[in-house]
């Protein structure tokens, strides 16, 4: 039995309204974003965050993207988190080909317990 027009045009229009009702909540959750301040960490707040000192923030200010806020070559360093974890991933370690991960190495089984030496007189061991 065919499907009758009216039931096929009301799931076509159910369709629409929830596809209009995700583009409004996802242009809404868009526009939230923008409105997010941008914000920025001081030195002490990174050093505690990567538990490192604040000298070797210092340190490494540039590779890490820092920001100098205030007048003169002493302005104080600000660093915004997205660029510092770029910064990070770009430092990661990662093996060298030639020393690839290798299975574990097998330890010597032990032999147990070993009975002690038996004096030849005892004859009931």
């Amino acid at each position: 039995m065919p499907a009758q027009p009216s039931a096929v045009g009301g799931a076509e229009k159910a369709t629409q309204v929830a596809a209009d009702e995700i583009a409004r909540r996802v242009a809404d959750l868009v526009v939230e974003r923008i409105r997010e301040p941008f914000r920025l960490v001081d030195t002490q707040t990174l050093a505690r965050m990567l538990a490192v000192s604040e000298e070797w923030v210092r340190a490494h200010a540039a590779e890490l993207g820092a920001v100098r806020v205030g007048d003169g070559p002493k302005g104080a360093l600000r660093f915004d988190l997205a660029r510092v974890r770029t910064a990070l991933e770009r430092r990661r370690l990662e093996r060298p080909k030639d020393r690839q991960r290798r299975p574990p190495r097998q330890r010597p089984r032990s032999m147990g317990l070993l009975p002690a030496a038996v004096p030849a007189d005892v004859k009931d061991w």
